[in-house]
């Protein structure tokens, strides 16, 4: 089975401007419940970043890859 990344521009409360964030599965399903606040997502250079769900502003989607 093959699983999709989605990629997101991602604008953080202290202002910074993450571009090219890879997530497996859509961002809103790592939001399942007020127990998950902290999720680790891919940087395009393939570095690992926590974020936090309240520091999260706005996430726009580029676009959706198969692997």
């Amino acid at each position: 089975m093959k699983k999709k990344f989605y990629i997101y521009n991602i604008r953080l409360t202290t202002g910074e401007y993450l571009e090219n964030i890879r997530i497996e599965g859509p961002l809103e399903d790592h939001f399942s419940g007020i127990a998950v606040s902290l999720f680790p997502v891919e940087d395009a250079q393939g570095k690992t970043i926590v974020l936090s769900i309240f520091h999260i502003v706005k996430a726009d989607l580029l676009k959706i890859e198969d692997s």
